[in-house]
């Protein structure tokens, strides 16, 4: 445990730094592509009374910068590292659980490059998943160097992502969570990995705030965040409707997504390279399309003046069901074309403006229920993502550290819960898995738990005939008890009916045939005499062992009372079997 206190923090120090450095990284391109060709800082390209032709003339750079980009990230990824492409909480969770935890050391750097083109150059994307994927590279590397297994690498790996989420968005406490609940599409965690996860994620916030000063990662005025609060359950009914709306623009957020993934991503007519272009540019057509609508508010970059927009009631009910389409279709095409950013930003983006929507709604409706649509939108930044990341917990708390607002709890709470059981058949990383009993990371620990708590006689089939030999009975007579048998091993018992030895068909396949002397040699002339048995009350993962260890197939059962006593035969397909059967058992329950 030493150890591994010592590595996660320094594994914190290292996630903080590159939290920094990626952050600054991410400015720099900014500031000298899009700020600097353009003249407009915000999400939006600003629309204002000016016409189409003036529009264009003004914002035509967005038509070269973002699909320059995505070419240049399009071509870094397949030239140097593949698996840096798309949204990298995506690349750690297949790393997790297939990858046995091992990240190669460019992708580290080249993640941070390429994530940092496409969201500078106004890809709809997030820092969220390049940072958790940074993180991971350096926690594996970590590992790797020291020499560590696999298990502890991937530990490690959870534990690097945590600490680039944990200092990045400002919240440690959610940071530290995250990686070990991302993995799976049920409510589990990776226990084991806990501890290390919330040691580095407190360092690497520590790391990146001393440095950089941010202590939350969206800013709201006070009087704003004093009105920020849950308090009457009248309320309640409309956060439920808030779920039903997050559940359905939920599914078609990842089915536009994964639509996108498949016409851009997998497009065979267009080479690798330019899919993220192409992407780009439909990204800067949106932008450009809906800027006469939308004005300063717009879909580029990753949706943090969305969400402070929302939060502070700034919005239009109509601009903001436009902007949710927008939002969907823009991290569609900046990500799901094999471009490089993450979808935890605009997820919350998204979820704001559908929780202001319904908000906005609830003032029109029942003006007398002072309802403040802020509220509702800082809620459908958590609800929406816990549904779509399969994430309660890390949902509920990390909009509350990010915001520094923890008076909507419980409607967080219930939002979340509510979406998640509703959108059980969706979720925006394909690559988790059920639950750790479906991780290729566990399935030797769950046999050896599973066959742990068997017993051998609840396998064994006992009202089966038990094919015993004498040890004076003759090749002859012992050919005749095989013929007829379906074992392939069989235990040799003395006059007392006691176990003496046992024979398999390999002992006795290469005399079979000397018919000479069929008569004249006995069973105990070539018997093995040192017999491996198991008891009645043994583990299933005991015997399995056993027949590991002297690469049997079969084994004999003795009775618990006297160990010479045959009372059955044990297989490996028995034991395999019950294994399956108690698995789709624990399953169903």
């Amino acid at each position: 445990m030493g150890k591994w206190i010592g590595l996660a923090a320094l594994i914190g120090i290292g996630g903080g730094l590159a939290a920094v450095g990626f952050q600054w990284l991410v400015e720099v391109i900014k500031e000298g592509s899009l700020h600097q060709a353009t003249h407009f800082s915000g999400e939006g390209v600003g629309g204002g009374d000016e016409g189409f032709g003036a529009l264009l003339l003004r914002t035509w750079p967005l038509l070269v910068i973002l699909p320059a980009g995505g070419l240049l990230v399009g071509w870094l990824t397949q030239r140097f590292a593949p698996e840096a492409e798309g949204h990298g909480t995506e690349a750690m969770i297949r790393t997790f659980h297939d990858g046995e935890g091992r990240v190669r050391k460019r992708v580290v750097a080249l993640k941070a490059l390429t994530s940092a083109i496409t969201i500078g150059t106004g890809g709809s994307a997030g820092t969220e998943g390049p940072v958790a994927q940074i993180g991971s590279g350096i926690g594996s590397n970590a590992a790797t160097a020291l020499k560590l297994g696999d298990r502890d690498r991937r530990l490690f790996l959870l534990t690097g992502a945590c600490a680039g989420v944990g200092a990045l968005f400002s919240a440690p406490l959610a940071g530290a969570l995250f990686a070990p609940e991302v993995l799976y599409r049920r409510p589990e965690f990776e226990g084991d990995a806990i501890i290390p996860c919330i040691i580095s994620s407190i360092v690497a916030y520590t790391t990146y705030s001393g440095i950089t000063g941010e202590t939350k990662a969206i800013h709201i005025a006070p009087q704003v965040l004093e009105g920020l609060t849950h308090q009457d359950a009248m309320h309640l009914p409309i956060y439920l409707v808030l779920a039903l709306l997050c559940t359905i623009v939920s599914l078609v957020y990842v089915r536009t997504f994964n639509g996108t993934h498949k016409l851009l991503g997998g497009a065979s007519w267009l080479p690798k390279p330019a899919r993220p272009a192409v992407g780009g540019l439909l990204v800067a057509i949106l932008a450009i399309a809906i800027a006469p609508l939308c004005g300063d508010q717009g879909i580029l970059y990753g949706g943090y003046e969305l969400m402070k927009g929302t939060i502070a009631s700034e919005l239009a009910i109509g601009t903001m069901a436009l902007l949710v389409v927008g939002k969907i279709l823009a991290t569609s095409f900046s990500i799901a074309s094999g471009g490089s950013g993450g979808v935890f930003a605009p997820s919350l983006a998204i979820g704001a403006l559908l929780g202001a929507i319904v908000g906005q709604a609830g003032v029109a409706l029942f003006p007398d229920l002072g309802i403040n649509p802020g509220s509702f939108a800082l809620v459908g930044m958590g609800g929406f993502f816990a549904g779509v990341a399969k994430t309660p917990i890390t949902s509920v708390i990390i909009v509350s550290e990010m915001t520094g607002s923890y008076g909507l709890l419980l409607p967080l709470m219930l939002v979340a819960v509510v979406h998640l059981i509703l959108a059980r058949g969706w979720g925006i990383y394909d690559t988790q898995v059920p639950g750790p009993a479906d991780s290729p990371a566990h399935f030797g620990d769950f046999v050896v738990d599973v066959l742990e708590k068997m017993r051998v006689d609840e396998v064994v089939d006992y009202d089966s005939e038990l094919p015993r030999v004498s040890h004076n009975a003759t090749l002859r007579k012992a050919l005749d008890i095989v013929s007829g048998a379906a074992s392939t091993y069989f235990p040799v018992v003395d006059n007392d009916d006691h176990l003496v030895g046992i024979f398999s068909l390999s002992d006795i396949r290469r005399i079979f045939r000397e018919t000479d002397v069929q008569d004249l040699v006995i069973v105990r002339d070539f018997m093995v005499e040192d017999v491996a048995t198991v008891r009645a009350g043994d583990s299933l993962n005991d015997a399995l062992q056993k027949m590991n260890q002297l690469a049997i197939h079969q084994i004999p059962v003795v009775a618990e009372a006297d160990g010479r006593h045959v009372i059955g035969m044990l297989t490996r397909n028995n034991v395999g079997a019950a294994y399956h059967q108690r698995i789709r058992e624990l399953r169903r329950t």
